[in-house]
């Protein structure tokens, strides 16, 4: 189970980091680049390693939120 946190705000420098399971990270420029590639990656490794994987969404009400990789609410 792989679960990938997009936050509200960018990092220090000044984007987005979306970790690769098994091969490194990845930067965004972007809040929605960051989470479209933290969607594709959860759905695609969901199917090739046969587990559950989750997206953890800052909002701007500092809230995290648990999503599938169908952006479906958990809880």
């Amino acid at each position: 189970m792989e679960i990938f946190d997009i936050p509200f705000n960018p990092d220090a420098a000044h984007g987005w980091t979306v970790p690769i399971p098994r091969d490194g990270e990845k930067r965004f420029v972007s809040r929605a680049d960051a989470l479209a590639f933290a969607q594709m990656l959860a759905k695609d490794e969901s199917i090739s390693q046969r587990t559950n994987n989750y997206l953890c969404v800052e909002g701007g009400d500092k809230h995290w939120r648990l999503f599938t990789a169908d952006l479906m609410p958990v809880g």
